[in-house]
């Protein structure tokens, strides 16, 4: 036991009612009513078109089908509870919405500023509405629109649609590019084709029908439309719990052909509207450099025979279990038998992920996590790659989601007459991403399992943000960058990456609301590297690596919310000439980057080591971190007031505290002398945190306290419209004093979802953080995007004196309200506060605090 434990704060009191205060948008302006009807009648009338068109198609292919459309409602500003209004048009299905960024400003919609004023450069937001539409909604709706040209009032339960009209942008049909483009799916049936492949994968993924025999009808539907090309389905999986219906199907190459070639779009299969999207399968990838291994000479330390159960499990590829790294501490659950598709020398995500979760960079030379490693494989080698070794990918016959969802309700439930594989599991694992799936403002379907899964069992997903390792193009020529400063190479790099945003989104499922999403550091502890022609891109310390995806998440929320060390990137100079230098990431498995146990070339070799650096590297470290802070927690329960442990899931416990040891540093500064601007000075916080997220994690400040900084934890579990008001006691030597201090209050749940609902998230926690008594400011993330997620991190400094006498308390009160429909369950919450002061003021607030902690403890405690 540390000689500083962490503290627990006493219970909070009685809970008291609060609701939520909800703050008003931006200004815009917009087209006036007659400036709309004339913009928008065109649009209509095409809408209506189509409808038309499918109607003569549909009496053709499917006598008696009733003919549907999904129509496309894109707003501009803010168009609150749009949901309620739609589905009080008989015959309307709301769907979903899409939140959209980076609207570019025109004639009819632009900013004002507080005075009115337009400002063009402002880019806009908005948001896309989805619905299901037949012909008696369709002809409703364009009712509604009449009469709102005309200036009529609509009738009671359907006025929201005033808003929609006003801010409406475009409207048209979900069509077969909605279906098609940006999904991955022709390059991927292209790719095939170019390798002789006859059938191709796919995934038909549909809109979510609640109806059942809707469901079963639209399934039928596009089973018929897949047979007519002499294609078959081969699966179906259906989550009701998040909205989710999807089909694997196999289409011979000379049904798709057109399509592929984009001259047959008017195939009937892509036009059909039960169809949301057609996905490539195998997407999910992990990829581990192959080509320069060692051989690891360090004593390697033996596992204890009294190892324990797991708390973290790893869904990735097969591990090498034998090797001198991981032999004895990995438990393996393969009822795929996914070990019989593997090769030794194939076996690298998996061996090298569970290296860095169990040991650390070993180069970092860090003691072994003291509890075994529960792996799940489920990637596999990819059969379609001709290199050797081959890629490792989820199989291309096998739908992600349910594999997913399959394999984490086996390690929580019993399944038959076998039991639960892993229980006692509170962390997931998952350095993977669809890299065909990036972000762009609606989640995808892997990131809502992950989401409902949180909740169902209480556990934490740790995941990758995802890599971007695409070429980077410098606007100086090749002569005149060999000229430049390490430090003006530094701000050409990122520069260059911050432009790139667009192309370096999250990948799915790294949007997730209830994960903790990791970025990568651009650290390592290897030797400096001795690649000829090496660039390091970076010159100080402490940034983010410039191949992470950035943020922002779901609704404009903090991702990726924490960084944590991927390895160092380096950079070769491409040769190919361009007016401009180009530059590759180099991908081999030379320093620099974190050292990893390896399958070796030599058969049998089991002591092998290579370097690999990416941001499925930083989420191994942050599950590694989490399992360390699990046993701090398992400390902490025998310290006064530890009973709380207990009654909190250890998950939320290590959200908050994986989180609480995250900041900005020095990186705030480099990118704001950089990045900062006038046109994105007013948001430049938010803007940063794509980048920076909460910051890089620094395991060590959470595990335990000094003289100078305390840390205490609370929690509890608060219902909807209820606060808890919980009290940290002020050191009463600060009274007075003029210096540096710091409070830093980090606050994570889970929350349960609602698919039928566009907020998704049902409960919304918040505080608003207590600065006048120490006279301190908000610091580093923008104070309304850290309550968009499940995590609230703030970080206050001040350094004025400030008076107050002993007894005082800083009274954080932790708010529920509902945030998506109706919120019935309680919700477990996680809080975590940190007092720290300039170790030159010479204050032990740490025993201050712990001495009044104890006697608040004993004042409050119920009578025998």
């Amino acid at each position: 036991m540390p000689d500083r434990p962490l503290l627990i704060l006493p219970r909070p009191g009685p809970p008291v009612e609060r609701r939520r205060k909800y703050g008003g948008g931006g200004t815009i302006h917009r087209p006036s009513r007659h400036r709309q009807v004339d913009r928008l009648r065109p649009r209509f009338t095409i809408l209506k078109d189509a409808f038309d068109s499918r109607r003569a198609r549909l009496s053709v292919e499917a006598v008696g089908a009733i003919p549907e459309e999904v129509l496309v409602l894109e707003s501009v500003g803010p168009v609150e509870n749009f949901l309620v209004a739609a589905r009080n048009i008989p015959g309307m299905e709301f769907l979903g919405e899409i939140e959209e960024e980076d609207i570019p400003p025109d004639d009819d919609f632009f900013a004002l500023d507080s005075k009115g004023r337009p400002k063009p450069e402002k880019a806009l937001r908005g948001r896309i509405f989805l619905v299901f539409s037949n012909q008696q909604a369709l002809n409703q709706m364009l009712s509604l629109w009449r009469n709102w040209g005309e200036g009529l009032q609509l009738p009671q339960g359907l006025r929201k649609w005033n808003e929609l009209f006003a801010h409406l942008r475009d409207v048209r049909p979900w069509g077969v590019k909605d279906r098609l483009l940006e999904t991955g799916i022709i390059e991927d049936w292209k790719e095939r084709v170019d390798h002789e492949k006859e059938i191709l994968p796919c995934e038909i993924e549909l809109w979510f029908r609640s109806n059942l025999h809707v469901r079963a009808a639209a399934r039928e539907r596009v089973t018929n439309l897949v047979e007519a090309l002499r294609g078959h389905i081969s699966q179906e999986a259906i989550i009701e719990k998040i909205n989710y219906h999807a089909l694997l199907a196999e289409l011979p190459a000379t049904g798709v052909a057109e399509i592929i070639d984009g001259s047959g779009y008017d195939v009937s299969l892509v036009q059909c509207e039960q169809i949301q999207f057609f996905r490539a399968t195998g997407q999910m990838a992990g990829i581990i450099p192959d080509d320069e291994v060692v051989i690891d000479g360090t004593e390697v330390i033996e596992p204890r025979d009294d190892i324990g159960e797991p708390v973290v499990a790893l869904l990735d590829g097969f591990p090498l279990q034998g090797h001198q790294r991981l032999n004895g501490r990995l438990i393996v659950d393969d009822p795929d038998d996914v070990e019989s598709q593997y090769q030794a020398q194939e076996r690298r995500h998996g061996t090298a992920m569970a290296s860095l979760i169990l040991h650390g960079d070993l180069d970092s030379h860090e003691q072994p996590l003291n509890r075994p490693l529960y792996v799940r494989p489920i990637l596999q080698p990819d059969a379609r790659d001709w290199r050797q070794p081959r890629e490792e990918t989820v199989a291309e016959n096998i739908l992600v989601v349910d594999l997913i969802h399959r394999a984490v309700r086996r390690i929580f439930e019993r399944d038959g007459n076998d039991p639960a594989t892993a229980p006692t599991v509170c962390i997931i694992n998952l350095s993977v991403g669809i890299k065909d799936r990036l972000f762009h403002g609606a989640l995808s379907p892997f990131a809502r399992l992950l989401d409902w899964l949180t909740w169902e069992y209480q556990v934490l997903f740790i995941v990758s943000s995802g890599n971007h390792a695409q070429q980077i193009h410098l606007d100086v020529t090749g002569s005149d960058f060999s000229s430049l400063s390490r430090e003006t190479v530094q701000e050409l790099f990122l520069k260059a990456i911050a432009a790139d945003v667009r192309n370096r989104r999250l990948l799915s499922p790294a949007e997730g609301v209830n994960v903790v999403t990791t970025g990568a550091l651009q650290f390592d502890s290897s030797d400096h590297p001795n690649l000829p022609r090496a660039i390091l891109p970076y010159v100080d310390e402490g940034l983010p690596s410039p191949i992470n995806a950035q943020g922002l998440g779901f609704r404009r929320a903090i991702k990726p919310e924490i960084l944590a060390p991927g390895g160092k990137i380096v950079f070769l100079e491409s040769p190919v000439a361009n007016s401009g230098a180009n530059f590759e990431v180099y991908g081999g498995a030379l320093a620099p980057g974190q050292k990893v146990a390896t399958p070796g070339p030599p058969p049998g070799d089991l002591r092998s080591v290579c370097y690999t650096r990416g941001t499925s590297n930083a989420a191994a470290i942050t599950s590694r971190a989490a399992g360390i802070l699990y046993d701090v927690l398992e400390q902490l329960k025998s310290e006064p007031g530890g009973e709380i442990i207990d009654t909190v899931p250890a998950s939320v416990w290590l959200k908050a505290l994986l989180t609480h040891a995250s900041e900005w540093g020095e990186a705030w500064n480099i990118l704001e002398r950089i990045l900062r601007t006038t046109a994105n000075s007013r948001q430049f916080k938010e803007y940063i945190a794509r980048l920076l997220g909460y910051g890089g994690i620094d395991v060590a400040r959470v595990q335990e306290c000094t003289q100078n900084l305390a840390t205490a934890l609370s929690g509890g579990i608060i219902e909807k419209d209820h606060a808890h008001i919980h009290r940290f006691p002020l050191p009463p030597s600060l009274s007075g004093k003029r210096g540096w201090r710091r409070l830093t209050i980090t606050l994570a749940w889970h929350t349960p979802v609602n698919p039928a609902h566009q907020n998704w998230r049902r409960a919304a926690l918040w505080f608003e953080p207590p600065k006048e008594l120490l006279r301190v400011e908000r610091k580093q993330a923008n104070w309304q995007a850290v309550k968009r997620g499940t995590l609230q991190h703030e970080i206050l400094e001040g350094n004025r004196a400030t008076a107050f006498v002993d007894g005082d308390n800083l009274e954080i009160q932790v708010n529920c309200t509902s945030d998506a429909g109706a919120l019935e369950d309680a919700v477990p919450y996680a809080l975590v506060a940190t007092l720290e002061v300039a170790p030159a003021m010479g204050i032990a607030i740490y025993d201050e605090i712990r001495v009044r902690i104890h006697a608040a403890r004993i004042r409050v405690a119920p009578s025998e």
